[in-house]
């Protein structure tokens, strides 16, 4: 090869370096391309991906297949819930003002908890009661995979977030976010859901990192301003409790990297048939 140093090849090298040193996920799926996660190289996206790995080694990760979760599966699970807890969640319409409402029983139950004080029993019940409410909330009626793709695993297992992370005013599809460590909403979502009915228990900030892969369904932008000033309207008294700063701080999206073959992730997410887990790689 003119001009190259003896037994080095640029382009393998290169290759090579990008694989070795770049913090990557790999997620498969039996009979489905396998879909390729970059972690960004910050503090941030280092201790998340060491978190998570961590987790990995000592516990399988959970995955349900959202395109299970339709308002005939609510009513399924409903019945359980009212057996289980007791709890009313019989509806003839699944939509935003009713769901909201029926999430106050997994914020002052599993919340307020943490799922390592739930007996194991429920943990699948409780999971899919949550996962089919948000799922449905916005009026899906038909098997899809329309919200967020999720792969996590069942702990309160946790680390503090840094405090110079910046969540972001925009996503785009395919984008690795940090996983909800908490039952309640952060303000993007609340103000996403129009739920301002109950934030002393329902609005979470998000200040730790907890294991999980999520990537986003879609692209949003939002800016930060915007939802304070909603939350200005909504509830003065909650503001000046924490703060506009605060809040305005974790309006965001929690973007920690990025999936590189997003064709793939569209072909994974369309597909018809039945997603099932078979394991999850990490590299760096």
């Amino acid at each position: 090869m003119e001009n190259a140093t003896p037994g080095y090849y640029p382009g393998v090298c290169e290759c090579l370096k990008r694989i070795f040193v770049a913090m990557r996920i790999l997620v498969k799926f039996y009979n489905q391309p396998v879909l390729e996660i970059d972690v960004n190289d910050t503090e941030t996206g280092r201790l998340y991906f060491d978190l998570t790995q961590k987790q990995h080694k000592q516990q399988r990760p959970f995955y349900r297949d959202t395109a299970i979760y339709t308002p005939g599966y609510m009513i399924e699970l409903a019945h359980q819930a009212k057996k289980a807890f007791n709890w009313n969640w019989f509806s003839d319409q699944y939509d935003i003002s009713i769901t909201a409402q029926l999430h106050k029983d997994l914020e002052n139950s599993v919340g307020q908890l943490g799922f390592d004080q739930i007996p194991e029993e429920y943990d699948d019940l409780l999971y899919d009661l949550h996962h089919c409410l948000h799922s449905i909330q916005f009026g899906k009626t038909s098997a899809n995979r329309k919200c967020n793709f999720q792969i996590e695993w069942l702990t309160d297992t946790s680390v503090p977030l840094p405090p110079d992370f910046v969540f972001k005013e925009s996503i785009e599809f395919g984008d690795l976010v940090l996983i909800n460590p908490y039952v309640g909403h952060n303000p993007l979502q609340i103000y996403m859901e129009n739920d301002f009915s109950s934030l002393s228990t329902t609005a979470r900030f998000h200040d730790i990192i907890k294991p999980g892969i999520v990537l986003n369904p879609s692209p949003v932008s939002i800016t930060k301003d915007t939802i304070l000033n909603k939350f200005i309207t909504q509830d003065p008294e909650f503001v000046k409790l924490h703060g506009e700063d605060k809040i305005r701080y974790y309006s965001g999206h929690a973007t920690v990297g990025h999936t590189i073959n997003t064709s793939a992730l569209i072909q994974v997410i369309q597909t018809d048939d039945r997603l099932v887990l078979d394991q999850v790689e990490f590299y760096e």
